[in-house]
């Protein structure tokens, strides 16, 4: 494996991610108004209850199978079989999970004043056990998941912009998203079919999985605690408007979250990969550059953030959502933690079987959750639970730290922390010093401007530090730019 194969699954991957934002970025500001915060609130909430039992449906496999396949792809026939017990347990468990979400439909009052939205994102539940996305990132088959996330989005995008059209259309807007999952649950299992059929179903060995699928489904189980719960608590113990300002805030984190570590992502098979063959002086090499890049994206990005979250929320949601500005500035920081936590949790944690450890700490950040979030909802509402997802995350990181930091050592790039620090603090000056003279412009030209001048200005700076991962970036960019002209 070349590392120009990871340098081009990083750009795909990068690519797919900025696919996926495409369905939120353009729809958002049109749903968001036509919807409304109550709206937005009820498919917010209904798709975090949702999400607990399409983690009980895939009972850990997502994040099992990408280890799994990047151990023996290499061997078609162990690759097969893999695959295929891989797939029955996941119809056996969605089975269980769709027909105990269409029983709490029945029996729940919250859930059952709104059963027509449930029902129609419960179809959600047997569909993932199709996505395979395991399978192609365990072979590293970024190009193919790249190119149908494309085109789901844009056949999603223009089903949201004729079909939504008041706010009673919610319901149709949860269809929608359920349909362009259908559809590229659908293709993915197509084109894995030479492999799902090449061995007889009498030759599996189901149980083999259990034991290490239990593992990863607690660690799941529990990080959901502390990424959906705080949407379900919201549902349940506030008003619905507040479970649509803090979705909102939330989704703008998560989108920034998503783009800046999707290099990360494509790092866990291949470490994986490197763990399982004790080729350690590659997986240290990696996890450099890896820690490297989290760094340079995530800090001016949380900062960014923050200093043009109001911004943001304008030009994507409207003046009705202007009450979610505060969550944002509040979990802004949560893109610099989560960025770091997939470092140390999934890259080195997991990446070498140490799932024990990953365990305990994301117990603890949602214990911590859970507890914050009873306190603080009832009284502040999204703000609370605002906070309790930055207390959360916070605590994790730390824990995580202090693990690696026990059996295996990590060497931080401080000359370049230093470097991004200095940069985003000098590029947060210019856009505060920019926005206190500007108040004439209009929202989405200061938004605009304000993108422009902090990518400039920080990647200006670094590029004269002589930073090493943005000088090799322009390099690169300028020798394909000349190959085109030849």
């Amino acid at each position: 494996m070349s590392a120009k194969s990871i340098k081009i699954n990083a750009a795909l991957n990068m690519i797919k991610t900025a696919a996926g934002m495409i369905f939120p970025l353009i729809t958002f500001p049109y749903t968001s108004r036509i919807l409304g915060p109550e709206g937005v609130g009820k498919v917010n909430f209904a798709n975090s209850f949702l999400a607990y039992f399409i983690l009980l449906a895939s009972i850990g496999i997502p994040v099992y199978g990408i280890r799994a396949v990047a151990k023996v792809r290499e061997n078609i026939d162990e690759l097969a079989l893999l695959v295929k017990e891989l797939i029955v347990l996941h119809l056996i468990a969605s089975g269980v999970a769709f027909l105990a979400f269409l029983g709490v439909i029945l029996v729940s009052d919250t859930v059952s004043a709104e059963a027509w939205l449930f029902f129609v994102v419960s179809f959600s539940i047997p569909l993932s056990m199709f996505t395979l996305d395991w399978f192609y990132q365990g072979m590293e088959d970024y190009a193919y998941i790249t190119k149908r996330s494309i085109g789901f989005s844009v056949l999603a995008i223009g089903a949201m912009f004729m079909l939504v059209k008041k706010p009673q259309d919610y319901v149709l807007y949860a269809g929608i998203t359920v349909v362009a999952s259908l559809g590229s649950s659908v293709l993915n299992f197509w084109n894995a079919r030479k492999v799902v059929f090449r061995k007889s179903i009498r030759s599996l060995n189901l149980k083999q999985h259990i034991r290490p699928l239990g593992s990863v489904f607690a660690l799941n189980f529990i990080i959901s605690i502390y990424i959906n719960l705080d949407t379900v608590m919201l549902g349940f113990l506030s008003k619905t408007d507040s479970v649509g300002y803090y979705s909102s805030a939330m989704k703008l984190t998560k989108m920034l979250l998503s783009l800046v570590s999707s290099f990360s992502a494509v790092l866990l098979p291949r470490l994986s990969y490197y763990a399982a063959n004790d080729q350690l002086e590659k997986f240290d090499e990696m996890l450099r550059k890896s820690l490297g890049v989290i760094l340079l994206m995530c800090i001016p990005a949380s900062a960014g953030l923050m200093l043009v979250g109001r911004e943001i929320i304008l030009v994507l949601a409207g003046d009705l959502y202007l009450e979610a500005v505060s969550c944002v500035i509040i979990t802004a920081p949560i893109i610099l933690i989560i960025g770091l936590n997939g470092v140390f949790g999934y890259q080195i944690l997991y990446s070498l079987g140490r799932e024990k450890a990953f365990l305990f700490s994301v117990a603890v950040g949602a214990i911590l959750n859970v507890a914050i979030n009873f306190a603080l909802i009832p009284r502040f509402n999204h703000i609370g639970a605002s906070i309790g997802a930055l207390v959360a995350e916070a605590a994790i990181l730390f824990i995580q730290i202090f693990l690696v930091r026990t059996r295996h050592h990590v060497k931080w790039p401080w000359v370049s922390l230093l470097k991004y620090v200095g940069a985003t603090a000098v590029m947060a000056l210019a856009l505060i010093v920019f926005k206190s003279n500007t108040e004439y412009l209009l929202v989405g030209m200061k938004l605009s401007a304000c993108v422009l001048i902090g990518a400039s200005v920080y990647f200006g700076l670094l590029y004269f530090m002589h930073d090493e991962f943005v000088v090799d970036s322009i390099r690169k960019l300028q020798g394909w730019v000349k190959r085109e002209k030849v």
